[in-house]
């Protein structure tokens, strides 16, 4: 499985697949919490960022 991390609007999205799921997280935050979450909610899984 691929996640994608984007920022947009203000909030860091992880993009999988066709389905965008916004984060509790601010685009002020840094890239590694978000990370650290999106390996905690699939583990295993590709995590790329895209800009």
């Amino acid at each position: 499985m691929n996640v994608v991390i984007q920022k947009l609007n203000g909030l860091w999205h992880l993009i999988i697949g066709s389905s965008r799921i916004r984060t509790p997280f601010l685009e002020t935050q840094e890239r590694a919490l978000v990370v650290t979450y999106a390996r905690r909610v699939y583990p295993g899984a590709k995590i790329f960022q895209r800009d």
